[in-house]
């Protein structure tokens, strides 16, 4: 074999010239990669309640205030008195003193499911309660409730609510009856009397928990994990416990228990699981 041929040298090639054939590129390069993060933003609004009669609402769009005003008009049998702009909040004026410290009576009821129709109807509209809290040292503060804004909003829900009234009360209000005749069982020998008025279950406890003292204390506190237990027998979950009486703080004789209000997924059956929060 020609040794020329073989380095290329005849064929006007120099020897150490030869490259590796050229190929078309098929592949772009990747763009640059995007260093900007998503922005993260929670939507917080307050609901809080004033003097005996006030509502003011704080930082909700104004579509919702319109439907908030509109479930107040229909949980409120006694009606809505003036509106106005508070600062920057906005302030519904009721008819009655929803909020006014007092024995057991309709209005105390009534104000109980006013309270449970509005967090059932933000819960609907996606407003889920972050925590019920007190920031006022005044005497008659109540409490203010922070919502956290979600989309989509969370199941449906059944509602219910509890009060702890007198020294020896508890009344279910709209709980199922299967679910207070569970708890007077479960509660036995604790209960000197119980009875229906309307959809309100009473029950009248022996002594006076709510005033206990010395190891009645410790008693007191059983009723309550007791109370909790049948709860969640029948799929209800504690959503919130409030403060909305004018009722003053501390040691006082007239010092008022919060109201808890509870709720079950609408399409809970026996035995499933049941989430919180």
């Amino acid at each position: 074999m020609n040794e020329k041929r073989l380095l290329g040298v005849g064929d006007g090639r120099q020897f150490g010239n030869d490259l590796p054939p050229q190929y078309p590129i098929y592949t772009a390069d990747a763009p640059a990669q995007s260093t900007s993060v998503p922005v993260f933003r929670t939507t917080f609004a307050c609901l809080s309640m004033h003097m005996s009669d006030r509502i003011r609402l704080l930082r909700f769009p104004a579509r919702d205030v319109a439907k908030i005003r509109e479930i107040i008009r229909r949980g409120w049998i006694r009606g809505i008195q003036d509106t106005r702009v508070y600062d920057a909040a906005e302030e519904i004026k009721l008819y009655g003193n929803p909020w006014r410290a007092s024995s057991w009576n309709d209005e105390k009821m009534d104000a109980r499911r006013l309270v449970c129709q509005i967090l059932c109807g933000l819960f609907d509209l996606g407003w889920v309660l972050q925590a019920a809290v007190d920031i006022s040292k005044k005497e008659y503060d109540k409490d203010t409730l922070l919502f956290r804004y979600q989309q989509p909003p969370p199941p449906p829900c059944v509602w219910m609510s509890i009060s702890f009234d007198r020294g020896d009360l508890l009344h279910l209000i709209d709980a199922p009856q299967d679910l207070s005749h569970l708890l007077v069982q479960a509660y036995g020998e604790k209960v000197q009397k119980h009875h229906y008025n309307g959809s309100v279950f009473e029950i009248k406890f022996r002594g006076y928990p709510w005033y206990a003292n010395s190891r009645e204390t410790v008693q007191a506190r059983l009723i309550v994990l007791t109370l909790l237990e049948c709860l969640e027998q029948r799929g209800f979950s504690l959503y919130a416990s409030i403060d909305q009486d004018n009722g003053p703080g501390g040691d006082s004789n007239c010092s008022e228990a919060d109201t808890w209000f509870c709720n079950r997924q609408a399409d809970w059956t026996p035995g499933a699981p049941i989430y919180h929060g």
